[in-house]
């Protein structure tokens, strides 16, 4: 009988699987704004996965309407063309989120040594897909970078660009940072990881070069206020 992991393998290996969907993920602003606001500006969100995603939508549902609008392919086809704005976090750490995100998924120690599944090495599943690969075809007016000082700089932005935002950015902790048995898990199959990378030096080149068209977008933000 297969086990939890065959099965999450399975998945993984799937020709019909939708983890390494590289679709871009495009909300717009409701087109009816608020009642008393005369002077809004209408923008697009463009969502990356672990880039504070999370929050960002939670503030929009909040302060605009829970009716977000996604935009499906083509883009070009809706009326609403307005500026996209979107979310920069650190490459290298955004990837190592992403991995422990999957380790999450199919959460047992040593996965890497899987020939069929380490042949998708490096990206597994959209929170590791680079940003690159969406950028590309989306092409932002406004990067934001996503680390501390996300909720002042948020703030900052909307102020400028004339958006809703009340009070601080809301935040809601994924179920993996809430869970000690889970971020214990992580953290062992993190070191493990990056100890097999000591030792296959091959695999890191192939993520390093993976990752080098991500750094450009991080070296427009790096030292953003």
């Amino acid at each position: 009988m297969p086990t939890h992991i065959d099965e999450a393998v399975k998945i993984i290996l799937s020709k019909d699987s939708k983890l390494r969907e590289i679709t871009p993920i495009i909300y717009a602003l409701p087109e009816k704004m608020p009642e008393g606001w005369t002077d809004l500006r209408r923008m697009r969100y463009l969502d990356h996965d672990l880039s504070a995603g999370r929050n960002i939508k939670r503030w929009l549902w909040r302060d605009y309407s829970p009716e977000l609008i996604l935009q499906q392919r083509p883009f070009d086809k809706y009326e609403d063309q307005s500026e996209i704005f979107t979310g920069i976090r650190h490459p290298l750490e955004r990837w190592w989120s992403g991995i422990k995100d999957f380790m999450y998924f199919l959460p047992y120690y040593s996965w890497w040594t899987n020939e069929a599944i380490m042949a998708q090495w490096p990206h597994f599943h959209r929170a590791t897909l680079r940003l690159h690969d969406i950028m590309e075809e989306v092409k932002p007016q406004h990067l934001i970078k996503i680390d501390g000082g996300i909720d002042q700089r948020l703030c900052n932005f909307a102020r400028k660009h004339r958006l809703l935002f009340y009070g601080t950015l809301p935040h809601e902790k994924h179920i993996r940072h809430r869970r000690p048995d889970i971020m214990k898990m992580e953290k062992i199959g993190e070191r493990q990881l990056k100890q097999w990378l000591l030792k296959n030096p091959d695999y890191q080149k192939k993520l390093d070069d993976y990752l080098e068209p991500d750094w450009q977008y991080w070296n427009k933000v790096e030292d953003q206020e």
